[in-house]
């Protein structure tokens, strides 16, 4: 991996300040009562998209295939900006498991983007991924809204990310270059990187695994059925365990106990509650 040392100062940096919201949450709380955080938040966010965009060249009416940049993570960078302007339980219950999943696996897994300490594009790729990552767990822990890890929003994240993906596939097989069938898998001897064209959200997940040279409509359906489910159950249990440290913006400490609020799975599956489950599925199906 080239930059190794980058990748690893950058991890360190992604674990302690993620990690402080929980070991220093008395000083985050703090916080809450001023505007501060917020506006540094958005400030950093507004450098980083604008400079992405003026240098990618995005919304060019040259590159019709770049006029809406639908990619994960610069989805959540845009959205933590509103979210540090209007926190919203709807919001949070939409995209925190995909605040976790896109800008998680970006800081987390090594990309090899090539970027050196004494390049700018270095902190507005990790730190841009990281404030993002940041942002919408300091709403969701101190308690901006009333949003929590519940069916509700296990419901609401499933459901935005399918429709999510439906769009973004469909976008994309309208810019598939000229010539190239999106029912088709790729041609032996073409590069699947550049063959599919943008390919948003697909192309960093499918095609990184090593995908990429199936049609777009397989592609598809590997997101919606195997890759995509894994990667929310995956997020889903780190919420489980990130439960929100306050309410009411940071001003009530929520109390419960870690060992029977959050480990307690042995009073869910008791032998005596699995034999009420299986009864009322027996009694539904013979209806």
């Amino acid at each position: 991996m080239n930059h190794l040392a980058e990748y690893i100062v950058a991890l360190l940096v992604s674990v302690i300040l993620m990690g402080s919201l929980f070991v220093f949450h008395k000083f985050w709380a703090k916080t809450t009562k001023t505007y501060w955080v917020r506006i540094v938040i958005i400030a950093w966010m507004l450098v980083v998209q604008i400079s992405f965009y003026v240098t990618q060249d995005i919304f060019n009416k040259d590159k019709p295939s770049t006029f809406m940049y639908w990619e994960l993570c610069n989805i959540l960078a845009w959205t933590s900006i509103f979210l540090m302007i209007f926190p919203t339980k709807l919001q949070l219950d939409f995209f925190m498991p995909l605040a976790i999943i896109g800008p998680g696996l970006t800081i987390f897994v090594p990309v090899g983007e090539g970027y050196s300490f004494s390049s700018f594009w270095y902190y507005q790729f990790y730190l841009g991924h990281l404030i993002t990552l940041f942002a919408y767990f300091y709403i969701y822990l101190f308690g901006y809204t009333k949003s929590q890890f519940n069916w509700t929003m296990i419901r609401r994240s499933y459901t935005f990310a399918f429709f999510l993906l439906t769009f973004v596939m469909i976008w994309n097989m309208a810019y598939v270059p000229n010539g190239h069938n999106p029912l088709e898998p790729v041609p032996s001897g073409e590069s699947s990187g550049n063959y599919w064209g943008p390919n948003y959200i697909f192309g960093q997940i499918i095609n990184n695994i090593g995908l990429g040279y199936l049609s777009l409509l397989v592609q598809y359906f590997l997101m919606i059925l195997v890759f995509g489910p894994v990667l929310l159950i995956v997020s889903w249990m780190i919420l489980y365990f990130t439960r929100p440290i306050y309410a009411n913006c940071g001003t009530e400490k929520i109390k419960f106990n870690f060992r029977e609020d959050i480990l307690d799975v042995k009073t869910i599956f008791t032998k005596q509650n699995l034999k009420t489950i299986c009864k009322n599925l027996i009694n539904k199906i013979k209806v």
